[in-house]
């Protein structure tokens, strides 16, 4: 008999209504919870990280845990002296924000150092690795979109394990020659994947072909006649701008400044000059017992609270939020925040999809001013 589709089966949720999954997923998102704690590290074959908090990376899982489709994030838990973590690279160019201590970041061999609410920015294709002050470690979130995986741009590879690696639930080591740690399994039915998968350390040859063609390309140098020689120069473009442009974005070189929203600091937007592509990300401080603006825009938000305690509403929904946790706020939902700490100042973590601007839907709609901005404090 042959295979159907879930949604081609007599009396399924969507037979004979194109309409319905897309009316089951707004239910589905509804009952979701706006605001979560994180979820705590665990140990991997990198080092210590957290399970991406609203759903894996490769989007196998979205709807898990809060509202929202492309975005998700991790966090590092780099104690003092702690074994060195591992290597790896990718497509995409991953923000790594640093909550507090210090430590430093390996790109392609170079090193760079890192302290409290500074970004790094690691440019696409690069190996890296980071690691915390022997003294004081430090503790990184990392905020990512989901974009990549439903372009089938999700190739990463692993290139070095970190010492001591832990092999989750599901996982299993591989070992070649002489006990040499090679790789690790992936086991069926972790995920809802069908088969065993092996993920072995290392480049395969394609891979390393095309991503080192991205890494040295020089700058271009022939005339530029018509539409398609655009894109080759753009080739050539892209990749000397990411073997220039920062890798770190320091929080101290960055302005605050009044908005309608409040007080923010951006650290990356289509503007500044950073190699992050994915998500746009600023910082917010609300004053005691102060609320920022209220908007809302197409894109989906996520929002780590730093510091601080207080409320959100979302469409007339309060949800009430407190330090270390993720606030996610759904595609075009009218949302504004509140300080419920009449002594204490709140700070946040925003990021959005950077996407929303390259298909012309990443305007924001201002509703309401932050009371400081429409006082004059500007």
């Amino acid at each position: 008999m042959e295979e159907r589709w879930p949604w081609e089966e007599e009396g399924s949720r969507e037979s004979g209504d194109p309409l319905a999954h897309q009316r089951h997923e707004a239910e589905i998102r509804e009952q979701m919870p706006r605001v979560v704690q994180l979820l705590p590290v665990q140990g991997t074959v990198m080092g210590s990280i957290s399970p991406h908090q609203t759903g894996d990376i490769v989007c196998y899982d979205i709807l898990k845990r809060a509202p929202v489709y492309d975005l998700t994030s991790h966090f590092s838990d780099i104690q003092p002296k702690a074994p060195a973590r591992g290597a790896h690279r990718h497509i995409s160019a991953p923000t790594l924000f640093c909550l507090n201590g210090r430590g430093w970041e390996i790109n392609d061999g170079k090193t760079y150092s890192f302290g409290t609410y500074d970004m790094l920015v690691v440019p696409p294709f690069t190996i890296h690795q980071h690691g915390g002050d022997d003294d004081l470690g430090c503790q990184i979130f990392v905020p990512q979109s989901r974009l990549f995986s439903l372009m089938g741009l999700t190739k990463r590879e692993q290139i070095k394990f970190g010492d001591n690696p832990t092999f989750p639930q599901g996982t299993e080591p591989l070992y070649g020659e002489q006990g040499k740690l090679i790789g690790y399994k992936i086991k069926k039915g972790v995920l809802g994947i069908k088969e065993d998968i092996d993920v072995m350390l290392g480049a395969d040859q394609k891979t390393e072909t095309v991503f080192r063609a991205r890494k040295q390309a020089a700058s271009w140098d022939g005339p530029v006649d018509n539409i398609y020689d655009r894109y080759l120069k753009l080739f050539h473009d892209e990749s000397v701008f990411c073997n220039n442009v920062t890798h770190v974005i320091a929080y101290e070189e960055q302005p605050w400044e009044w908005c309608r929203q409040g007080r923010l600091k951006w650290f990356t937007h289509p503007e500044i000059n950073s190699a992050a592509r994915r998500v746009w990300l600023y910082m917010q401080e609300i004053s005691p017992a102060s609320r920022s603006g209220k908007h809302r825009h197409m894109t989906e938000e996520q929002v780590l609270v730093i510091q601080g305690r207080g409320h959100d509403i979302h469409d007339g929904q309060r949800w009430d939020w407190e330090r270390g946790d993720l606030v996610s706020i759904p595609a075009m939902a009218e949302h504004q925040h509140f300080n419920d700490d009449p002594e204490q100042p709140v700070l946040f973590l925003s990021s959005m999809p950077s996407v929303g601007v390259g298909l012309g839907i990443g305007g924001i709609e201002q509703l309401d001013d932050a009371p400081e901005f429409a006082e004059g404090k500007r």
